[in-house]
């Protein structure tokens, strides 16, 4: 009997780690072995607390079936923002990554150099921090020019202290060679959404002046035209 909880708390474990595979062929291995424990000779007590576990861990096992299905089916959508069009926002562009509950943010960007372009990283890490399940982000860029590069680094460190205090650890790494402009996020189910940005955080035009519609709320903001393709797998 203790081989047989063995299996199911081994099960258990693989099931925590995400690697679903291993869990369903754990549980099943375990009913198996539980199954033969039933068909032999034991008492009315006995039968009952084995047929009890059974259920137990057949409903864990469907559970976790259809948990495993869910998070095999694909997903893509393509979004087209048109130029100047308005009505866009991170939360909008984001909402279905966010909606399961990202562990881990992996954003990629070359061009995190300007005030602008840190306002826009700051304005999404602000985002970020309203998810609960968040714990760490890990930014890859380029090295800003010599003369915004003490403005990159001050923000980077300054940003991450703010972030700290939710319990949400930013690392930063350089990359002289990146191009592409992404965002991964990941979560305990070892689920992965990818959301590629064509123009990446830097989608919106610049405000006529601070004191318009659009200031801090950037539906307001006419956007550049761009593409932005978001994929679950």
């Amino acid at each position: 009997m203790d081989h047989i909880k063995q299996q199911f708390y081994a099960a258990s474990c693989k099931e925590e780690e995400g690697c679903f595979e291993e869990a369903l062929s754990l549980y099943n291995n375990g009913l198996g072995c539980l199954m033969e424990k039933i068909r032999q000779p034991c008492s009315g007590e006995m039968k009952e607390k084995y047929m009890m576990m059974m259920k137990t861990y057949l409903d864990k096992a469907e559970a976790l079936k259809k948990r495993k299905k869910k998070n095999d089916t694909p997903y893509i959508q393509e979004i087209r923002i048109n130029n100047e069009e308005t009505g866009w926002t991170y939360s909008k562009i984001f909402a279905k990554p966010l909606a399961d509950k990202p562990t881990h943010v992996r954003m990629q960007d070359p061009y995190l150099h300007s005030k602008h372009q840190l306002n826009n990283l700051i304005a999404f890490c602000e985002l970020l921090a309203t998810t609960k399940s968040l714990s760490h982000i890990r930014i890859v860029t380029r090295t800003a020019p010599g003369n915004q590069q003490s403005g990159q680094q001050q923000c980077f460190r300054e940003l991450g202290e703010c972030l700290e205090l939710r319990n949400i650890t930013l690392v930063t790494d350089y990359s002289e060679t990146l191009h592409d402009r992404e965002v991964r996020f990941k979560n305990n189910d070892n689920v992965v959404w990818t959301v590629i940005l064509g123009r990446g955080l830097d989608m919106f035009k610049k405000l006529p002046n601070w004191n318009c519609l659009g200031a801090f709320d950037m539906s307001y903001r006419k956007c550049h035209e761009c593409t932005i393709t978001i994929t679950k797998g």
